[in-house]
């Protein structure tokens, strides 16, 4: 079993460095940091130096696999500017476990996010279709259903829970709970865009106009990852706090995070209720899951392979 580990945030404001890596969980197979915002889970390029492996690297050397090219097998992926709940599977057989989960869409995440303006609903369902942005100019960015040059579309999902109304540095902003049922690249900042309140800070997909905030304020609050001999359960501690920053000032409460997040953990995923029995009795009733095919067969091995040296 692992050990949460209850740690102050980590740099409240300050920038990323390569001893400041807060830890919130550790097992003998998994540990999962608190992600700091612009920072690179791992690179190739020569010059960038600081990066979420290699301040593993620092902290943790007996832990590094020399099997794997970056040291360290990431489950999952979080943006450069997104900070927050980051798993890590510490050898093969787990990073398949995760994979497992993942795939099969048993893991529940849940972001806190400032947007801009005031969300006029209290909860929100977003299931805008997201593509791959092929306008020139425009290739690193992805985009929704009915945009110019927006291709190979899939279909995705999120959730979105009002918890406060406020401004940020005198612009109104609405603090929400983001619940994505897909995952997409970049889901959740298109999908705020798309519905008129991009999230503050997002310098992409404000179109070079939000530079004003020291960060893009997306954070990966919770994250649970139901492997079937340990559940992973995580909270990154919120940064979007006007102890932290002043220039968040809350006014009004719409719902608890809290109570939002006991809702999450006691509410199966659709996905998995079509699927499977729910994801509650999935420790007391292991699950009889489909055989794969040879293609799911060859997608695992390859998503193992990227962490492999050859």
């Amino acid at each position: 079993m692992g050990v949460e580990i209850s740690q102050t945030y980590n740099a409240r404001m300050e920038p990323a460095s390569i001893d400041n890596l807060s830890v919130l969980y550790l097992s003998p197979d998994f540990i999962v940091v608190n992600k700091h915002w612009d920072i690179r889970i791992d690179s190739k390029r020569w010059y960038e130096k600081l990066t979420v492996q290699s301040q593993l690297k620092n902290k943790f050397p007996e832990l590094a696999d020399p099997e794997t090219f970056y040291g360290f097998r990431f489950c999952h992926q979080l943006d450069f500017s997104t900070s927050g709940s980051l798993c890590v599977a510490l050898n093969k057989a787990a990073a398949g476990k995760a994979y497992t989960c993942f795939r099969d869409r048993w893991v529940r995440k849940a972001y806190l996010a400032l947007v801009r303006g005031h969300v006029k609903e209290s909860r929100m369902a977003i299931d805008y279709a997201v593509g791959k942005n092929s306008t020139e100019g425009m290739t690193h960015m992805m985009c929704t259903e009915g945009t110019l040059g927006c291709e190979n579309l899939k279909p995705c999902k999120t959730e979105l829970t009002v918890l406060e109304y406020g401004t940020y540095d005198n612009d109104p902003v609405t603090k929400v709970l983001l619940q994505p049922l897909t995952g997409r690249t970049h889901q959740l900042r298109v999908h705020c865009s798309a519905v008129g309140h991009p999230i503050v800070g997002d310098f992409t997909y404000s179109f070079k106009k939000d530079c004003s905030p020291y960060r893009m304020m997306l954070h990966a609050y919770y994250l649970r990852i139901p492997i079937e001999e340990e559940l992973i359960e995580t909270i990154a501690p919120d940064p979007f706090l006007n102890l932290i920053d002043n220039k968040w000032v809350p006014h009004t409460v719409v719902n608890f995070l809290d109570d939002e997040i006991q809702k999450l953990k006691h509410t199966p995923l659709i996905e998995e209720s079509e699927k499977h029995e729910p994801l509650l009795n999935r420790r007391e009733h292991k699950m009889e899951v489909p055989a794969e095919n040879e293609e799911q067969q060859i997608k695992f091995e390859q998503w193992l392979s990227e962490w492999t040296l050859e």
